[in-house]
C-alpha cells in the first residue's frame, strides 16, 4: 500500500518504518496538508500518530477518508491535547485508541483500543513512554485485519472528556523534570487548579 504517514515526534517514526520493512510506500510528512498533492499522490492510506496540524475536510476528502489516527488515550476519555497528563490529574481510564479521523477532534470512529495499567511509581516519562509502546504495539495488531476495519470501525461510549493545549499551560510550569512521580506530578497539578478555581 502507498501509505501517508503523518507525525509531530519523532517517537512515532519507528512505527512507520516499521510499515516500509512490512513492504509498504511511506510518505512521511509533518506540514500542513495540501490538498492537491494529496489528490495527486493517491494515497490508499494515511496514518496520523502525534500529528500537531487538523486535517481539514477537504483533506480528508482527497485521502477519500481513509485516514486513522493513534491516539494516546482511551477515548472518549482524554480527547485532544496532554492526554497522558490528563488522565493522571483526572484519574480517567487510561489507555491507547486507533480510529478513523473524521471533521471533529478523536471523535471518529474507533477500529481497536486498550486499556493500561498505571504501575506504583511510575513517572511522566515512563508513563508516556508505556503509552507510546502500547499504542504502537495495538496498531501492529489491528493492521494484520486491514482489510476488515471497515467493519470494526464502532462509535465511542459515552462523553468522555475534552482538553485544549491552553487548558494545562499552567500545569505544565510545576513540571521541572518529566521524571517526576506520577503521585507528585497529581499533587502539584491539583494545588494549582484549586489555586485557579479560588482565584488566588
Amino acid at each position: 500500500m502507498k501509505i501517508l504517514c503523518l507525525y509531530n515526534n519523532e517517537c512515532a517514526i519507528e512505527l512507520f518504518r516499521w510499515m516500509e520493512k512490512e513492504g509498504h510506500e511511506t510518505y512521511l510528512s509533518a506540514a500542513r496538508l495540501d490538498v492537491n498533492w494529496c489528490k495527486e499522490k493517491r494515497f490508499d492510506l494515511a496514518v496520523s500518530y502525534t500529528y500537531r496540524h487538523i486535517i481539514t475536510e477537504d483533506a480528508l476528502d482527497a485521502l477519500h477518508h481513509n485516514v486513522v489516527n493513534l491516539h494516546n488515550s482511551y477515548l472518549p476519555w482524554n480527547r485532544g491535547a496532554d492526554p497522558n497528563i490528563w488522565s493522571v490529574i483526572d484519574d480517567t481510564p487510561r489507555g491507547v485508541s486507533l480510529h478513523y479521523v473524521n471533521s471533529k477532534l478523536d471523535k471518529g470512529d474507533i477500529i481497536a483500543q486498550k486499556l493500561t495499567v498505571m504501575e506504583a511509581g511510575e513517572t511522566l516519562r515512563s508513563s508516556y513512554v508505556k503509552l507510546d509502546k502500547e499504542a504502537k504495539s495495538l496498531f501492529k495488531e489491528a493492521f494484520r485485519y486491514y482489510k476488515y476495519w471497515p467493519q470494526m470501525r464502532k462509535k465511542a461510549m459515552g462523553k468522555g472528556s475534552y482538553h485544549s493545549l491552553a487548558d494545562a499551560a499552567d500545569i505544565k510550569e510545576c513540571i521541572d523534570t518529566y521524571d517526576i512521580s506520577v503521585e507528585e506530578f497529581r499533587k502539584r497539578a491539583n494545588d494549582i487548579i484549586q489555586k485557579n478555581v479560588k482565584g488566588d
